[in-house]
């Protein structure tokens, strides 16, 4: 386990949604902010003192069904 004093300043987590199932034509869903708060890592990050700065979703570009999405936390 990391030290305070070792933690970075600026967590970076990247969760993917699922692909698409054999077929599938739904529309891809993006994560909201509350679901990315219920998300086990982001919990552990957030208890370790740090706090959700932005997300971002994109689509994947090899599957047009399947949602990216990139979380930046930062050290509070």
């Amino acid at each position: 386990m990391m030290s305070e004093e070792t933690l970075p300043d600026t967590k970076l987590l990247t969760f993917f949604s699922e692909g698409t199932k054999k077929g599938q034509k739904a529309a891809p869903v993006p994560f909201s902010k509350a679901e990315l708060l219920t998300f086990p890592e982001v919990k552990t990050w957030l208890a370790k003192g740090y706090e959700l700065d932005s997300f971002e979703n994109k689509l994947s570009p090899k599957d047009p069904c399947q949602v990216i999405v990139l979380v930046v936390l930062t050290k509070v």
